[in-house]
């Protein structure tokens, strides 16, 4: 229903209302399929607030003095990261030998764990605790200075390098275009916001939901790995959205191909692929302590569900049936309480003009991972029932 020249065919936009958003959807899809050369821009429309957009950074480092020599920490040896851990206190002689012992390094510290610590031979459970507090910190400020938002729903946000990096993309700014709530805008002139800054906000609650358990549940040995993932996937779980969102594939697509079982969890999962391929962005997320293409896997997973886990103790491959609470983040099969929905609660209905009647302020302060059925998955006390029903 597109010819090569990306003009639409077979089918009339404008009998729909939607000839504006569809024009740039095809016009958008056919520049990335013509920009894989290499040396070439890919971009969002030229002329556009997009193109050739990067966020600006802050201007302050959170982090000034961690190494003297001014190094990221990923490159660090074993003196400097001893070094670091003195300087904030972590001066136990059992850790000092522990890490001079088997030579670690700060290529390492994205993987470093309670269990990992202690097959080292950190014995004290507060030696290991001690220690992991302190890289956390060193690994939230080492890489790059963080990118500040200002959100109307959340404030100021802060997002990883490595986000910041798929958000500079053009498929990411492509939702800069695709409005949250379709044709809702045509009845609440309110409800323009898009799926661009929503997209941003559930990346932001997704990171705070799963950062929560890990302070508060040491023993899930959530790394710095998962939290990047689970983030990821909230940033990039719409990115295949079509114009006016919802309705296009539940309207138009049903109108232009009945037979189409195409659904946007999909396309999201092709988009992100795509994303990561034409940017080339894999040594990147390699750069930053991903493991590819385990944690592409993880990703997609989370986005689309269970891929083939022929071999895999569970239903998924991306991590073992001992996190498989980190499922319930960003798309929850469970139950449906997660921070996608948190996030267009929210805004929706501030941009509509209504009340909303969800804290999820109030979720996160009461959340924890409990076995139910020989599985973990993220509960809450009983008395938060009334907030969720």
């Amino acid at each position: 229903w597109a010819d090569e020249e990306g003009s639409l065919a077979s089918l009339s936009a404008e009998r729909l209302g939607l000839q504006g958003e569809l024009w740039v959807f095809f016009a958008e899809t056919k520049v990335m399929q013509n920009s894989g050369k290499e040396g070439v821009p890919k971009r969002a429309r030229p002329g556009s607030p997009a193109y050739e957009h990067h966020t600006p950074e802050k201007c302050v480092s959170p982090w000034q003095d961690a190494d003297p020599n001014r190094l990221p920490a990923r490159h660090w040896g074993t003196e400097q990261l001893c070094y670091y851990l003195c300087r904030n206190d972590v001066d136990d002689p059992e850790v000092q030998r522990c890490f001079q012992e088997n030579e670690l390094t700060g290529s390492v510290l994205p993987f470093l764990n309670d269990s990992y610590l202690e097959k080292m031979g950190i014995r004290c459970q507060g030696s290991r605790t001690k220690v992991l507090l302190c890289l956390r910190k060193l690994e939230q400020t080492y890489t790059d200075m963080m990118k500040v938002f200002n959100d109307p729903i959340h404030g100021h946000i802060e997002m990883h390098p490595l986000l910041v990096r798929i958000i500079d993309t053009p498929q990411f700014q492509r939702l800069r275009y695709i409005k949250q709530l379709g044709g809702t805008y045509y009845v609440f002139p309110g409800a323009s916001h898009n799926r661009f800054e929503h997209s941003l906000g559930v990346g932001h609650l997704a990171g705070r939901l799963v950062r929560a358990l890990q302070e508060r549940q040491p023993e899930l040995d959530i790394s710095q790995r998962d939290i990047l993932c689970v983030q990821i996937a909230g940033l990039c779980h719409d990115l295949g959205h079509g114009p006016f969102s919802h309705m296009f594939d539940g309207r138009f697509i049903p109108l232009a191909n009945p037979k189409s079982k195409w659904k946007h969890e999909q396309a999201s999962v092709k988009m992100f692929e795509y994303l990561i391929a034409s940017n080339e962005l894999g040594p990147v997320m390699e750069y930053y302590g991903l493991c590819l293409p385990e944690d592409i896997d993880f990703i997609k997973e989370q986005i689309g569900g269970p891929t083939n886990a022929n071999g895999c103790s569970g239903p998924y491959r991306g991590r073992p049936k001992e996190k498989s609470f980190l499922y319930e983040i960003v798309a929850n099969h469970r139950n449906g309480i997660d921070v996608d929905k948190w996030d267009y609660f929210a805004r929706d209905c501030h941009h509509l003009g209504i009340q909303n009647n969800f804290d999820y302020e109030r979720f996160i302060k009461f959340a924890r991972v409990c076995e139910v059925d020989m599985e973990k998955h993220i509960c809450t006390r009983d008395k938060v029932s009334s907030v969720i029903k």
